[in-house]
């Protein structure tokens, strides 16, 4: 692998990488396609057995994929959404225990499909409501084609979400309430969406988030390098009466709010769509006493953030779960369990990952989403090296709420960003804040190629494939 000198990426991640890749070297043991590499994996060389951990979808400019500035405005309500945490016992997992642990369960089983797969037609019965069995996109995946590898199944449990990939296409298929019987997959509500797009506007989920947006996957997590934002249900969100509140990239208000099934204030709670942040610094995250393994998460939280995607349900649960894929993914195929595979390797046991280090509830808070939409007025200065002292203020962008009457009020001011500082020598902080911003826009321009490159690939065999689905609607 070349050095790529002002790469901030690389020499972030360095020390994680190379804790884990020494125990999965000590475990002796292989899992395919869990080396990391810098550029993006092309969705053509993903499989069953190998999905490497190089692939990310969607546009470098999608808001999963968007590294957080470095010292973000909040989002006006941040003080009052942790709060609301604190007071009701939220945590981030639903172990019980005072750590941190990851289950290897998964809930969002992903397909690869290949032209020579069986076709199978789609039947979307809007069980969700008129129109929903189309994306924002307009495209009505009902009576469709589509190839499904031999064996995949929809999640076990109630969602029942299943997400197919055509490799051919570049298309992804996003379902819930799903079911297949011979050449029949039955779906309550289904969508079709460009791999090379933004990751919204789906079907899938309560906020209509692609499915595969911030999806986390064993071999990320193997190769101690997380490049997107990650995506979390929560136990319940805001409202005002029973519409529930959403703000951008969600396009839509489903799932429980506080107070619905049990005593909790909905009035302080976060809104689907909300951005997190872990508001520690690189140094504070390494000097944690957390494993490799939960920094590598740790760290994907400072600098990317989650998303909150859905709520838990309608038991009381405060756990806050970061989604995972599901094992299916593999297994229906008659391939191993890489969440198996990995949490041993790092570990692990009986199918999950311990840690005695919670990730601190009381040190995430809410980013405005003027900066996921690229909206804020002014510009950012450099971070400081420790967000512990006093914070400095900044005036808050006014954060979107959609057809949400539970929207915070503006005007809260902005609390001080996580650094980004990896240890000393590292020189001022203005000298910083330079290279920073050199190697981010080198970063950014690379994966603007990639991504230009893969839609050209793509988007022929795309156009051509969905008028011949599509013509005789």
């Amino acid at each position: 692998m070349p050095i790529r000198p002002l790469l901030h990426r690389a020499a972030r991640h360095a020390l994680v990488r190379v804790a884990t890749g020494a125990l999965l070297a000590a475990a002796g043991l292989g899992l395919p396609g869990i080396a990391r590499a810098d550029a993006t994996c092309a969705t053509s060389a993903m499989s069953g057995a190998s999905q490497p951990a190089c692939w990310r979808p969607f546009a470098a400019s999608s808001p999963f994929n968007a590294e957080l500035p470095a010292n973000p405005a909040l989002a006006p309500d941040s003080a009052a959404v942790q709060q609301h945490m604190q007071t009701y016992g939220w945590s981030l997992d639903d172990s019980g225990n005072s750590g941190f642990t990851l289950t290897g369960n998964g809930s969002r089983p992903v397909y690869f499909a290949s032209p020579s797969d069986p076709v199978v037609t789609i039947h979307c019965t809007d069980e969700s409501g008129p129109g929903t069995c189309r994306g924002t996109n307009g495209v009505d995946v009902n009576g469709a084609q589509i190839n499904l590898p031999a064996g995949a199944v929809p999640s076990a449990n109630w969602d029942a979400h299943l997400t197919v990939i055509e490799k051919a296409t570049g298309a992804e298929y996003d379902f819930w309430h799903a079911s297949i019987s011979g050449s029949t997959l039955t779906a309550g509500a289904g969508s079709e969406l460009d791999l090379g797009g933004a990751g919204t506007g789906s079907q899938g989920d309560a906020a209509y988030f692609a499915l595969t947006a911030g999806l986390l996957r064993p071999s990320e997590l193997a190769s101690g390098q997380i490049d997107h934002a990650l995506v979390i249900t929560v136990p319940c969100t805001n409202a005002t009466g029973a519409n529930v509140g959403y703000t951008y990239p969600a396009s839509a208000g489903w799932g429980e709010y506080c107070g619905q099934y049990w005593n909790e204030s909905a009035a302080d709670a976060p809104m689907l769509g909300q951005r997190f942040q872990l508001a520690m610094t690189d140094a504070q995250i390494a000097a944690s006493g957390a494993p490799a393994w939960e920094q590598t998460i740790m760290t994907a939280l400072a600098h990317y953030g989650a998303y909150i995607e859905d709520t838990n349900g309608s038991w009381r649960d405060e756990g806050m779960n970061i989604i995972t894929q599901d094992p299916s993914s593999w297994t229906s195929l008659g391939q191993p369990n890489q969440w198996a595979s990995v949490i041993s390797q790092l570990g692990g046991s009986n199918g999950r990952l311990t840690s005695s280090v919670p990730i601190p509830v009381s040190r995430l808070r809410l980013v405005n989403t003027c900066i996921t939409q690229g909206t804020c007025p002014g510009a950012t200065g450099p971070a400081p090296s420790d967000p512990s002292p006093a914070p400095s203020t900044t005036p808050a962008a006014t954060a979107t709420a959609v057809a949400s009457p539970a929207a915070p009020s503006t005007g809260a001011a902005a609390a001080a960003a996580p650094g980004r500082a990896t240890g000393a020598g590292r020189g001022s902080r203005s000298a910083h804040h330079g290279r920073r911003s050199r190697s981010r826009a080198l970063a950014r321009a690379r994966r603007l190629v990639r991504s230009a490159r893969h839609a050209r690939r793509v988007s022929r065999h795309a156009l051509a494939r969905r008028r011949a689905r599509h013509a005789d609607r």
